[in-house]
């Protein structure tokens, strides 16, 4: 018996070597492949961040029976990386693992490959700073009005992220405001621009902004002015030369833009004149009280008197 089992054996060797392959080869060929998605969990807890963009999905290559893998979905595969162990800034690839549930659960045969096997990440220490708001603010007030002053409260906040970004950033700032057309005082609240994903502003998201608006104040020139003899005798007549000047005025915007110069901006006082002649006389300039006065010329001026 034994010496018939033995008898050719390199034949039956390589027969029965032939038969496994074949039979592996035929096993093979019945078994489908199929590439799924996965969302990518990112498990456990470390007190660093991460600095990088972490792939939303990976995929998944199934290879099994092709009844079983017709129902299987990226739900039924969870794929996941475990941050737990990293505890120092700097860069790791750390493998993708994967669970098994729902349809994918109790089938012996299913083969799972995934794609990245592994994902890099660049860890970094988080760091907390204490910097300034500077409002987005566009446009200008209402013509002849001026913003004088702006408040933001609180003027500071904390802001955290990554340690090497973090020392960076000076300042964050609002949603844009427009101004354009206001006259009047107002105080709105505006909500804070976070200046990257990576980063968490601390406490109240929204700063109170104040805005202190007054008409604007600007100095105008007059000129062709005319000069006006005051206070003179009725039994003379004067003749000014030159009998115009110039004048400069300072006021609201809105008084004197359309400011139309009148008789007795600028006079000549003839008070003291008792008789005929020619006289060199002060000019004096009068607003009266609706503007300041800024300047004006000239400072003299040549009066002839005549009798009627």
């Amino acid at each position: 018996m034994v010496k018939r089992l033995t008898e050719n054996s390199p034949q039956k060797i390589v027969s029965v070597v032939m038969a496994i392959f074949l039979f592996m080869f035929h096993n093979i060929n019945l078994l489908k492949s199929k590439t799924i998605s996965s969302k990518l969990q990112v498990e456990g807890h470390t007190n660093l961040i991460i600095t990088n963009i972490v792939p939303e999905n990976v995929s998944v290559t199934l290879l099994g029976d092709e009844d079983h893998i017709a129902n299987i979905s990226g739900d039924d595969i969870i794929t996941f990386i475990d941050i737990s162990d990293y505890d120092i800034k700097g860069t790791y690839r750390i493998p993708v693992q994967i669970i098994k549930t729902g349809n994918a659960l109790n089938i012996d045969t299913l083969e799972i490959s995934v794609d990245p096997v592994d994902i890099r990440l660049q860890f970094d220490n988080v760091s907390a700073k204490s910097i300034g708001i500077s409002p987005d603010i566009s446009g200008t007030p209402a013509a002849g009005y001026d913003l004088v002053s702006e408040d933001i409260k609180p003027s500071r906040i904390q802001i955290e992220g990554p340690e090497t970004l973090v020392n960076s950033i000076n300042y964050v700032t609002t949603i844009p405001l427009d101004i354009s057309d206001r006259y009047s005082d107002f105080s709105v609240m505006l909500e804070l621009v976070n200046p990257g994903p990576l980063f968490t502003i601390r406490g109240d998201n929204y700063v109170e902004y104040s805005a202190t608006i007054r008409p604007a104040y600007i100095s105008k020139d007059f000129s062709d002015v005319s000069l006006k003899a005051v206070n003179l005798n009725d039994m003379f007549t004067a003749k000014i030369q030159p009998d115009t000047g110039e004048i400069t005025l300072h006021g609201k915007y809105a008084d004197i833009e359309n400011f139309v110069p009148v008789d007795g901006l600028l006079t000549v006082d003839c008070l003291d004149i008792k008789d005929e002649g020619t006289f060199e006389l002060p000019v004096t300039a009068d607003s009266g009280g609706l503007f300041e006065t800024a300047g004006y010329t000239p400072a003299t001026v040549v009066v002839t008197v005549t009798k009627r």
